[in-house]
C-alpha cells in the first residue's frame, strides 16, 4: 500500500488559457437519434449507466422481488450479473473494452461493497479495513476506481488492480470521486488546504500523484488526458493547461457529464426556461432536445461511436 501522503502533492503553479467557443450553425448537427429502450430483467425499472466502443452497455434492473441487479446489455442480450453472497442489490457503473465491469453491491446495513464482474464472476475487491468500498470506474488497464473506509477512518481513493490496492489518499468531506482513464489518471473534487467551510472545493486531475486543479467541477476523462466539467457554472473541456468554454443553450448555466475519446462532449445546459441535455462536437453545442432527446432524459455516457446512454422515464435507453 501506497501512503496517501506520497502520493499526492498539489501543482502549486497552474497556467490556464480560456478562449469561448460560438456555437456554429446548426447545419453541422447530427442526425436525429432513435432511441432503443433495451428492456430489464423484469419489466421493471431500470437505467444504463456506461458503455463501451464495442457497445457493451451496463447499468441496473429490477428484478421481481423489486431488489436493482448490476445488468449487462450485449447484442440486444441482458444479463443479470448478481450481487455478492447474502447482499440484496448492486448497480454497474462502468464498463472497459474487454467486457470487465465496476459494480457497487449492496447488503444490510447499508454496507457496501466494490466488485469487479469479469469472465461470468464476481470479484469482492475489499477494503483498506473498514466495512466500506464503492466502485466508481474501471478502465483498460482492469484498475477499478472507488473509494475505501480503512478502519475508523473516513473513505480514502483507491485503485484496485489484481489483487492489490493504491491508496490514493484520504477523500474529505464535500470531495468526490468522479473517473479514471487508460493512464491511471483520477478526476474529481478536491477539499483543497485550508479545507475550511465552507469548502475550497476545486475540480482536479490526479496525475502521477500530483494534482492539477482544473474548474471547480471535474467530472469526466478520456484516454487521451481531456477533462470535462464545470468552472463558474459554465461546461468546460480541458486540455493541456488549455480550457475551452463550451457555451450554453441560451441560459447561464451549462455542466459537462462525459467524454469519449474523439473529444466529444455531453452534458446539460439551461436555456432561458429550462435544463435540456447537450451534445458538443467540433466546436458545435447541440441541443439534444431538437435531434429526438426528450428534456427529462438522463444522459450517462458516449461512445466513439458517438452513441449514447441513459434513461428515459426510469427505463434504460441507447440513442443511436
Amino acid at each position: 500500500m501506497v501512503s496517501p501522503r506520497s502520493l499526492l502533492t498539489i501543482a502549486t503553479t497552474t497556467v490556464v488559457a480560456l478562449t469561448t467557443v460560438a456555437p456554429a450553425p446548426a447545419a453541422a448537427s447530427p442526425r436525429t437519434y432513435r432511441v432503443v429502450d433495451l428492456g430489464t430483467l423484469s419489466g421493471g425499472d431500470g437505467a444504463a449507466t456506461a458503455m463501451n466502443d464495442h457497445g457493451d452497455i451496463v447499468g441496473w434492473s429490477t428484478v421481481a422481488s423489486g431488489a436493482r441487479h448490476a445488468v449487462l446489455w450485449r447484442h440486444g442480450v441482458i444479463t443479470d450479473l448478481g450481487v455478492l453472497p447474502g447482499d440484496t442489490d448492486s448497480e454497474a457503473v462502468d464498463v472497459n473494452e474487454f467486457g470487465d465491469v465496476a459494480i457497487t453491491s449492496f447488503g444490510a446495513d447499508y454496507l457496501t461493497r466494490a466488485v469487479l464482474w469479469r469472465n461470468g464472476h464476481l470479484v469482492d475487491l475489499g477494503t483498506l479495513g473498514g466495512e466500506n468500498s464503492v466502485a466508481i470506474g474501471v478502465n483498460d488497464r482492469g484498475q477499478v476506481l472507488g473509494t475505501s473506509d480503512p478502519a475508523a477512518e473516513m473513505s480514502h481513493r483507491v485503485l484496485w488492480r489484481n489483487g492489490s490496492v493504491t491508496d490514493l489518499g484520504l477523500q474529505y468531506f464535500y470531495e468526490y470521486t468522479a473517473d479514471v482513464n487508460n493512464a491511471g489518471d483520477v478526476v474529481g473534487g478536491w477539499n483543497v488546504p485550508p479545507r475550511d467551510s465552507p469548502c475550497t472545493c476545486v475540480g482536479g486531475l490526479l496525475h502521477r500523484g500530483v494534482l492539477t486543479q482544473i474548474g471547480s467541477e471535474a467530472i469526466g476523462i478520456n484516454n487521451r488526458g481531456q477533462v470535462v466539467g464545470a468552472a463558474n457554472g459554465r461546461a468546460f473541456r480541458w486540455q493541456n493547461g488549455t480550457l475551452t468554454d463550451l457555451g450554453t443553450l441560451g441560459g447561464g448555466w451549462s455542466r459537462a457529464t462525459a467524454i469519449n475519446d474523439r473529444g466529444d462532449v455531453v452534458g446539460e445546459s439551461t436555456t432561458t426556461a429550462q435544463w435540456r441535455p447537450f451534445l458538443w462536437r467540433d466546436g458545435v453545442l447541440i441541443d439534444l432536445t431538437t435531434r429526438g432527446v426528450l428534456e427529462t432524459d438522463v444522459i450517462e455516457d458516449i461512445n466513439v461511436r458517438g452513441r449514447l446512454v441513459g434513461a428515459r422515464v426510469n427505463r434504460p435507453v441507447l440513442f443511436r
